[in-house]
């Protein structure tokens, strides 16, 4: 018998069924721990301990077995969207992928009906094609057949594996204006059903293309560009707040404007229809544990999402910690009895790590209105907390439920005491917003706490260095989202203006 070594294990998961169920036909996908803290069963037992002149236990019996997985990771986007879903509550929306089998003259072939995935003007993002030619970011043209997205200009013919995303929109020319009342900044159009895109309330989009002729402004540098949240959808005006930079009021004559949206997810009430209870097996490759040598696996069953936080340590990477509650782990079986499927797990594709340092585009606490607070932040800890504890009953061992309790966001966080206002919030128990943003040559991840109060207030006094305040969040449900966070993805580049690397 080897010994087992943490460098020659391998964890996976597979989303279930139902708590404990997997898939008929599971898909796995490996995960990239950098340690894992908690894997498996932990058996209660209770010993016999009569009253006997022998004054000597009685073999027991097994009471109970609770179950956890915990592990830590870089924070990527694939370790991100591998598990956000489970511990929001809630499917993600937004853009999705379909499959093309081949690539023509005029555009990409796909299934009967799929061209109403891709509409007219839809700006479509595609990979996989074998010629470069035909991947990338695309407009496309009218679409004659139900069997053909029609676009110009792509590559050699070929039947190849392709996935084709949609990615945004670009409006006719002229039909995007820009609004700004006061701190209101309303996108109208005359020509585009705003409630026609896969855009949600409290989604981050961005606003503006690659090309000056699809961004708002008369010159190269862009104006009334960049990222915003969505604030309230009509079919003709959207109000966004939250810019990246500075929206002026602009009456569009000649711009082809374009609108970029990723996927986006936040907690939802139980009775919403994108509300999504999701439990998760694990699986733990444990190469040498038999006796003669092989490679044994063990499964941790019936994993609901109970508590993830994202750590922001300065000048270093940031990371992911995550913990589930289980019903069981079963003892390692041999590769005859692995489950389905598990062979052939998929490896995560987005795998650069965020740093601290070059990949927060921009972190901030401001007022409700937009106002700022601060952005100046020595560490950031926030925490996704589910509350969730297993349902013990009569004649089972182990938990037969999992029950997620009310769901708890909040932060932890050293500043740089530049501003006294952050003090006045705390004690004042104002409600004030976060939002920060992570961009890596992977694509973008955005954080929107829309309200929250500050705790805490202590102070710290280093010598030749800022004085610093430490203080805590705590979110709750936003009286015009009712959410308490939102997390939009997006899984390409965005037109960030080099000029203003802010964005």
């Amino acid at each position: 018998m080897s010994r087992i070594l943490t460098n020659n294990i391998n964890l996976a998961y597979s989303v279930e069924a139902s708590l404990g169920v997997l898939e008929g036909s599971p898909v796995w996908a490996d995960v990239e721990p950098n340690g894992i803290g908690s894997y498996g069963a932990d058996i209660s037992t209770v010993a016999r301990n009569p009253i006997s002149k022998n004054r000597q236990r009685q073999k027991g019996t097994i009471t109970n077995i609770e179950s956890a997985v915990e592990f830590d990771s870089d924070l990527t986007l694939s370790a991100l969207q591998d598990f956000v879903e489970g511990f929001a509550f809630s499917s993600f929306q937004g853009n999705s992928s379909i499959a093309a089998t081949a690539v023509t003259a005029t555009g990409f072939t796909v299934a009967s009906g799929a061209t109403a995935f891709a509409p007219d003007g839809a700006l479509i993002r595609v990979t996989g094609a074998v010629d470069p030619a035909s991947n990338g970011l695309f407009q496309t043209g009218t679409n004659a057949i139900d069997t053909e997205i029609v676009v110009a200009g792509l590559g050699a013919t070929e039947t190849t594996g392709i996935a084709i995303e949609v990615v945004g929109f670009r409006t006719a020319t002229g039909d995007l204006d820009v609004t700004v009342s006061g701190s209101t900044t309303t996108l109208t159009s005359t020509v585009l059903d705003f409630t026609t895109l896969p855009i949600l309330a409290g989604q981050a989009i961005y606003i503006g293309g690659f090309n000056t002729a699809n961004q708002f402004g008369t010159t190269a540098v862009p104006i009334s560009s960049g990222l915003a949240r969505v604030v309230s959808i009509a079919a003709n005006a959207m109000v966004v707040d939250k810019e990246a930079m500075t929206f002026t009021t602009e009456a569009n004559t000649t711009k082809d404007v374009d609108l970029f949206f990723g996927k986006f997810v936040r907690n939802v009430p139980t009775d919403h229809a994108h509300f999504l209870e999701r439990s998760y097996q694990f699986e733990l490759e444990l190469p040498g544990l038999d006796s003669g040598g092989a490679t044994m696996y063990e499964y941790a069953v019936g994993n609901l999402a109970n508590e993830i936080s994202l750590e922001l340590p300065i000048t270093d990477k940031a990371s992911l910690s995550v913990g589930f509650v289980g019903q069981d782990a079963n003892p390692p079986v041999a590769a005859g009895s692995r489950a389905t499927n598990a062979e052939s797990a998929t490896s995560p594709s987005q795998t650069t790590a965020f740093n601290t340092s070059a990949d927060i585009a921009r972190l901030r606490v401001d007022q409700v209105d937009g106002t700022g607070l601060t952005t100046d932040f020595k560490s950031l800890s926030l925490t996704i907390n589910n509350n969730a504890s297993p349902e013990n009953v009569l004649g089972t061992t182990g938990a037969k439920f999992i029950n997620a309790g009310n769901l708890e966001i909040g932060f932890e966080a050293e500043l740089l005491f530049t501003e006294s206002g952050v003090a006045d919030a705390i004690r004042n128990n104002t409600t004030v917003s976060m939002d920060f943003r992570m961009s890596n040559d992977n694509g973008t991840a955005i954080f929107d706490i829309p309200s929250l109060t500050l705790g805490g207030g202590g102070k710290s006094y280093p010598v030749n260095e800022t004085v610093t305040i430490s203080t805590t969040g705590e979110a709750f449900a936003d009286t015009t989202l009712n959410s308490s966070i939102g997390i939009t993805v997006f899984n390409h580049a965005l037109p960030i203006d080099p000029a203003n690397p802010t964005l």
